[in-house]
Parts: structure tokens; sequence; C-alpha cells
């Protein structure tokens, strides 16, 4: 009996030291898809972001769906694209105008656009 516990507890360490090197390589890469969904964001994109979280949670469906979305767009065409993209764009716009320093850039980009028509 004694045998047998120290067994299971050799047996135990051994796999403990065999596997947690591979969790910790998964948690890694997971801990590194939710930081690039973030920045992403940050960016105002908004497809990849969600995939990335789905794929960190292990949701095969809704990232199955999202892969599916982002494929029914790029085969829509430019129109689809253009769209995503515009979205986009005001997403970043809007969060450029949030902040005085954002707002002084954007202005300072139109008064070098004015002065160019000129």
């Amino acid at each position: 009996m004694v045998l047998l516990v120290i067994l299971c507890v050799v047996l135990g360490v051994f796999l403990g030291k065999k596997l947690f090197p591979k969790v910790a390589k998964v948690s890694t890469i997971k801990r590194d898809a939710l930081k690039l969904a973030n920045a992403l964001r940050s960016f105002g994109l908004v497809m990849m972001p969600h995939a990335l979280d789905d794929m960190v949670i292990g949701d095969a469906g809704d990232l199955i769906a999202r892969i599916h979305d982002v494929a029914q767009v790029i085969e829509a065409g430019s129109d689809m694209i253009m769209k995503e993209l515009e979205g986009t764009y005001e997403r970043v716009l809007d969060k450029k105008l949030a902040t005085p320093e954002g707002l002084a850039l954007i202005k300072a980009k139109v008064a070098v656009i004015e002065a160019r028509k000129q």
C-alpha cells in the first residue's frame, strides 16, 4: 500500500513536470492574444478582437462564426471592406477628438489641408 502511494506521488510529479510547460505556453499565448485584441480595439477594429476573445475562452462555435463573417466581408468586395474601414475610421476619429492632444492634432491636419487649397 505504501509502495502504491509512493508510486502515485512519483507519477504525479513526473506528469506535472511534463505537462506544466505546455500549459504555461498555452497560457502565455492566450495572454498575448488578449493583449493583441486590446491593441486592435484601441485602433478601432472590431471583427478581429472578437475572434481573438473567442479563441482565448475556447468558444470554437463563435470563433468559426466570426471567421465566416470576415470571409463574407472579403467575398462581398470592396464595398463591404470599405464599410468596415469607414466604421474603424469613425471610431479612431472619435477617440482622437476625445482628448485635447487629439483635437489639436486634427486641427493641425485641417490647417495643413486648408493651406494646400490656397
